[in-house]
Order: structure tokens, then sequence, then C-alpha cells
């Protein structure tokens, strides 16, 4: 039987063949950024006519096989930063529409997401007011929620207090991690993408201008125009030999899946984002409660993840360890109080599964995105532990960093690597040993 034109391209370069092509753009890592950065540029240089398959991913194992397979499914908008907010919110409707722009669907359930905070006096937390106030001014529905309207949305055994305010994110939704691994692969076949998977990049050859000439892998070396940098915590060990540093490290998350009634579960629940109790919960297939914890704030946990990492030594390959598909009896008990406070029906809750997953931080947790200013043609997509959730906006802004520019490349420039200068690891490290040891990072958002 003959196979599609578009599966025929994928499965070409699938395997150690050595090659001798050129390319107009090369994605390093076929994650969630890198997927999305591939479709949208190959849709782009289609028009001026490109082949599509004239975009290659590059992935040292497979799709979505990091950080992607270790999300939780979230897409929100609310954010303190003003601008990841604007992202978030065009992300999400793109994820809303996603057939459109990448030429698949995805299955979205429209949960909303109540957020919880200590009221700081008056049934009010001044802060998460000035966020509401921010947020709508963006055009993105949150809105402060009584303890009454609260409980009407939640299960009967959600633990819901007077000492607590509540802010409801009507647009926010949630996917099963499990069927976007699939979309991706989709997407990728749809789109005539090349796809190199099992292909590890060994290096770099550099043209007279500084600029990436070629990539050489284990399935041969590939000349290129572009190459997006989608790698995630693997950046730094992939780019050291150009003599390139990228501030990425991982900040360990643990994960725990709670099995519970499904006659409870009828009603449904929205996400629920716990900034009190600190930790994220949301409904999970098969009746259980998926919970996660936030990133932390503090700038010594944030440095002891940069001085302690593995990474510049084997770019973040211990991520898909055996030891991190099992969360610990300890850290397990952890999560059973932290969701004893929240929910009711805890001693009648099993535990079903854990395991240890990760977010890939900066040391201000946020992005990095845009031209690097060492390297002429190369582009970082890097998701400071959000990826999924901005995938396709960060895609199509990728794009237009290849091809002229546009307002998503504008808003991109303030979260150029070029910020991380000298002087300000200085500031960072000298932080580390001062009295501060809050990280002042809005940016990391909510």
């Amino acid at each position: 039987m003959m196979l599609p034109a578009c599966v025929l391209t994928v499965l070409k370069y699938s395997g150690n063949f050595v090659l001798d092509q050129s390319f107009h753009t090369i994605v390093i890592g076929g994650g969630c950024l890198g997927t999305a950065a591939a479709i949208s540029i190959a849709k782009r240089i289609s028009r001026r006519g490109h082949a599509a398959s004239d975009v290659c991913i590059i992935d040292k194992m497979i799709v979505g096989s990091g950080l992607s397979a270790r999300h939780s499914g979230i897409v929100r908008a609310a954010n303190a930063d003003s601008t990841a907010a604007v992202l978030a919110q065009q992300a999400s409707e793109m994820w809303a529409n996603l057939e459109t722009h990448w030429g698949v669907g995805l299955n979205l359930e429209n949960t909303g997401a109540l957020w919880i905070a200590c009221d700081t006096g008056g049934g009010a937390n001044a802060k998460w007011s000035g966020l509401q106030k921010s947020l709508r001014e963006q055009g993105i529905d949150f809105s402060q929620l009584s303890l009454a309207e609260a409980r009407q949305i939640c299960p009967d055994f959600v633990l819901l207090n007077d000492d607590e305010v509540f802010f409801h994110e009507s647009g926010a939704f949630q996917v099963d991690p499990s069927n976007v691994r699939e979309t991706l692969y989709s997407a990728i076949k749809k789109n005539g993408i090349t796809l190199l998977e099992k292909t590890e990049v060994q290096g770099f050859e550099r043209g007279e201008s500084g600029e990436v000439a070629k990539v050489m892998t284990s399935a041969g070396t590939f000349k290129c125009s572009y190459v997006i940098n989608a790698s995630g915590p693997w950046s730094p060990a992939i780019f050291a030999g150009m003599g390139l540093s990228i501030p990425v490290s991982v900040e360990l998350v643990h994960v725990a899946n709670w099995l519970t009634s499904l006659n409870e579960m009828e009603t449904g629940m929205p996400i629920i984002a716990d900034y009190v109790n600190l930790a994220y919960f949301r409904q999970w297939r098969d009746g259980e409660i998926h919970m996660h914890q936030p990133r932390k704030r503090g700038i010594r946990e944030t440095a002891r993840a940069f001085s302690e990492s593995p990474l510049s030594v084997l770019g973040a390959d211990f991520m898909n360890d055996p030891t991190n598909q099992a969360l610990g009896y300890s850290q397990m008990r952890v999560y059973e109080q932290l969701a004893r406070r929240r929910f009711s029906n805890m001693d009648q809750t099993v535990y079903g599964s854990g395991y240890r997953s990760f977010f890939d931080i900066t040391p201000d947790l946020r992005f990095i995105l845009g031209p690097d200013h060492r390297v002429p043609n190369l582009i970082h997509s890097l998701g400071s532990g959000q990826a999924f959730k901005y995938a396709p906006v960060l895609g199509e802004m990728m794009a237009q960093y290849v091809d002229g520019g546009g307002p998503l490349a504008d808003l991109g420039q303030e979260f150029s690597i070029s910020r991380f200068s000298d002087g300000y690891m200085a500031e960072f490290w000298s932080k580390v040993q001062g009295t501060e040891n809050v990280l002042q990072a809005e940016g990391a958002g909510l």
C-alpha cells in the first residue's frame, strides 16, 4: 500500500542514515515548543516557495519524551507578567482553534480554574485584586467570587474557607497529556516536516560571520540557514562546545494522582490553583485528582538548581532515569497532608500513582526567546517550565523571527538571552550570599 507523501518524509529521515542535505531551518528538540516552531516556520516558508520538508526537527530521543511528557495539561492565561499573560491568552485561543493553525485538532476540557489566595483583610487580597484589574484590561476573564459562588462550581468534597478569597478564570481549560504526543506526531506528518528521532546533535560548524553553517549529528552533517534551540534543559550541554552559556537548569517537582470516587466527580471540578497550600489540583483520567506544586520562588532554591545541577555533564538525561517514575513514601505523605487541607474525602481516597517531574528554569524564572546576540542565526525558544501552554504562540513567534519579524517577535524582545550578562549573573550570585532570599520576579507568574 502506498503511504502518503508526508508520512514518507518522516520515515525517510528516521534512523541512523548518513545524509547530505541542506535545510532552511533545523529545530533542535522535538517537544511542544520545537514541534510548534517547526509547524509555524514550515507553513510560512511554504508560502515563499520552500518545501515544508525544508524544516527538520532533530531529537536525541523521540517526540515529546522530555518535559513535554511530564506536563499537567493545564492551559491558563492568568499571569502576573503582563507580556506573558498576553502571550498566554493568544496561545489559549490558538489551542482552541488548533486545526486552523496546525491542521490537526486536540480535545479540550473547558473546566475553568478556581484560584485561591489568603484573605489579607476585608474579604480581599490587594495583590490579587491588582492582578484582576490588570488581566481584565487585557481582556482576560479573571473575576473574584464569593465563598458561596466558589462552592457552587466545586464538588462537595472541596474544602473552601472563610479566610480565603477566590478568583475564577473562566477561559482556563485542560487536556489529557497522553493525547498531546499523538497530536504532535500527527501535526508533524500533516505538515510534511522532516523528522529525525533518536539522533544526537554532536556539534556545530560556524561560518565566516559566526553563524551556524552546519549541524553535526549522529545521522550526518546538515547545512542550514537557521537553528531553533527548543531543547530546554539540554541546552547547556548541546551548546557548550560553541562556548555559549545557556542559563537553564531544572527544578524538581513531585506529582501525585489520587484515585477518588467517580460518583463524587459527576459534577466535574475546575482546575484548582491553591496558593494558600501551594498546590495545583486538576481532574485526571480514570477518576483521579492530579496534584503538583508550583515552582519555588526563593532565590536560594533557584541558585541551588544551578549550582548542584548535573546538566553541564549529563544534558538533563537524568530526567528519564527509571527512578523518576515513582514517588517516594515521604513525599507522598507530604502531598497527602497538603491534599487533606483542601479535600474532605482524603481518608477515603486511594493513592493511585506518582512520579518526579521537572520545571526548566532560568535565573529569573522567565522565558528565553528570540535571537542569540552571539550567533546570528541561532534563535531560542525555551519555556521556563511552562512550554506546553504557550507552545502554539511561541511557534508563531519563532516563524516571525526567521521570516521578517512581526508583533509576536516584538513582544519576545524582553525575553532575550542577552539580559543574562556577566553583570546580571554576578548580581544573581551575590544575592545568594546576601540576606535577600526572595526572588523578586513577578515574571515567574502565578
